[in-house]
């Protein structure tokens, strides 16, 4: 079996839930208690499509590092992007369309998943402003965390052909 590295990198305001979904992703876990991240954090996970197993290596980035000039230094070589905005904050949904034209002109290639966590914190099945969106999550209760990185898993396997 054939094991292949792959760069993911999570982006989105502060406290949209970066962390928590990593957390939840690579160890099932979650923590009320809300700690910025500073710089960038690194967590792997494996995950095995047909007759690869890809080792995800995720990066969480800091909030306030979504600057174009950081662009070449922290973002060169990723191969996906999961871009998430907090379900129940609309102004980080706008930030992340914003942050996705930048990315869309430095990055064209690269697969990009925009996700709206916290959708434990709505009051229906939808962020109560005009949204789109790939997936809704909820770092606290699992439900989704999983689908939206083997989405990602699954197109860059498939970009491998």
């Amino acid at each position: 079996m054939r094991e292949i590295s792959k760069k993911i990198v999570l982006l989105g305001n502060e406290s949209v839930g970066k962390t928590s979904l990593i957390k939840q992703y690579v160890h099932s876990i979650f923590n009320e208690e809300y700690l910025s991240t500073i710089g960038i954090n690194i967590s792997k996970k494996s995950v095995v499509l047909g007759d690869v197993t890809y080792k995800l290596l995720i990066w969480d980035v800091a909030g306030d590092l979504m600057n174009e000039q950081l662009y070449d230094a922290y973002l060169r070589g990723t191969h996906a992007f999961l871009l998430v905005f907090d379900s129940t904050r609309e102004e980080t949904y706008h930030a992340i369309i914003k942050e996705l034209e930048v990315l869309n002109s430095y990055f064209p290639e690269v697969n990009k998943v925009i996700i709206g966590n916290k959708m434990d914190l709505l009051e229906g099945n939808a962020p109560s402003f005009d949204a789109d969106f790939d997936l809704l999550t909820s770092a606290k209760t699992g439900e989704n965390v999983e689908d939206a990185f083997l989405d990602l898993a699954k197109r860059i396997n498939n970009e491998q052909g």
